[in-house]
C-alpha cells in the first residue's frame, strides 16, 4: 500500500461543553441587567417628577416596571447568546420537552407551598410589611399581580436562576453544590422583600433547592417553572382569602 493511500482518521471532535456559556457571559448578562435596571429606575424617577401623584404614590409604576424588567432580562440573554455564541435563548437555558405529567407538577408545587408554610409556622416567621402589600392595594392591581405571579415571574426566575446560574455553578463545583448555592442566592435576593427576615430567606431557599433538584433531574426548566407557578398560586389564594375572605 502506497503511503498516499493510507487513510488518516479524522480526530474526534471534542464534546460540546455543557453549558456552553462561561463566567464572562455571566458578567456580561449581569452588567447589561444592572444597566437596564438603572435605566428603568431613571425613567420611573422622571415620571414621578413629572406626575406629582406618582411621587406621592408610585404604586401604579411598580407592575409595569416589573414587566419591563422581565423584558430586559430576555434582551440581555438574547444579546449575549446571539453575538457571542449564536445560540437561542430558551432552548439554551433548558426549555426542553418533558415526560412528567404536568398535573403531577402542579400538585407537587402546591404541596411544596403547603410544606413551606408549615415550616414557616414552626420557625416562627414574623409578619413583615412587604412591597406586595403596596402592589396589591386595588382589585385591578391584585389581579394583574396574581397573573404575573403564576406565569411570567416563575418563567423568568427559572430562566435566570435554574436555567442560567445553576448549570454554570454545577459545572464548576458539582451538581449538588450548584443546586444549593443557586438556591441560597435565590433566597438571599428575595430577602429584601421581607425586611431581611432570615425565616423568609430560608423558606425561599428551600423552595429554590427543590426547583433546582427538579431541573438537575429532568435537564429542563419546564417542570420547575410549572411547580414554581403552582407554588406561587397557593400563596396568591391565601392572599385573596386574607383580603376578601368571609371574615372581611
Amino acid at each position: 500500500m502506497q503511503p498516499e493511500e493510507i487513510l488518516l482518521e479524522e480526530p474526534a471532535a471534542p464534546p460540546a461543553r455543557e453549558p456552553f456559556w462561561d463566567y464572562v457571559d455571566l458578567a456580561l448578562v449581569l452588567g447589561l441587567l444592572f444597566a437596564s435596571i438603572a435605566a428603568v429606575v431613571l425613567v420611573c424617577g422622571v415620571l414621578a417628577f413629572a406626575v406629582p401623584a406618582l411621587k406621592d404614590d408610585p404604586t401604579p409604576l411598580l407592575l409595569p416596571m416589573q414587566l419591563v424588567l422581565y423584558l430586559f432580562v430576555y434582551i440581555c440573554f438574547f444579546v449575549v447568546f446571539k453575538f457571542r455564541h449564536d445560540k437561542p435563548v430558551f432552548a439554551s437555558l433548558g426549555w426542553r420537552g418533558i415526560t412528567v405529567n404536568p398535573i403531577v407538577l402542579v400538585v407537587s408545587g402546591a404541596a411544596l407551598a403547603i410544606g413551606i408554610s408549615v415550616l414557616a409556622k414552626i420557625i416562627h416567621t414574623p409578619q413583615v410589611k412587604s412591597p406586595i402589600d403596596e402592589i396589591t392595594k386595588t382589585p385591578l392591581s391584585l389581579a394583574v399581580f396574581s397573573v404575573m405571579a403564576v406565569t411570567i415571574a416563575p418563567l423568568f426566575e427559572e430562566l435566570f436562576f435554574r436555567g442560567f446560574i445553576q448549570p454554570l455553578l454545577s459545572r464548576t463545583f458539582g451538581v449538588a453544590a450548584g443546586v444549593v448555592s443557586t438556591a441560597v442566592l435565590f433566597g438571599a435576593l428575595h430577602a429584601p422583600e421581607y425586611s431581611w427576615a432570615w425565616q423568609y430567606a430560608l423558606a425561599v431557599s428551600i423552595a429554590g433547592a427543590v426547583f433546582g433538584w427538579v431541573r438537575a433531574r429532568t435537564q429542563s426548566i419546564i417542570p420547575g417553572t410549572i411547580m414554581h407557578g403552582s407554588y406561587n398560586l397557593v400563596f396568591i389564594v391565601g392572599l385573596l382569602l386574607m383580603k376578601y375572605g368571609p371574615h372581611k
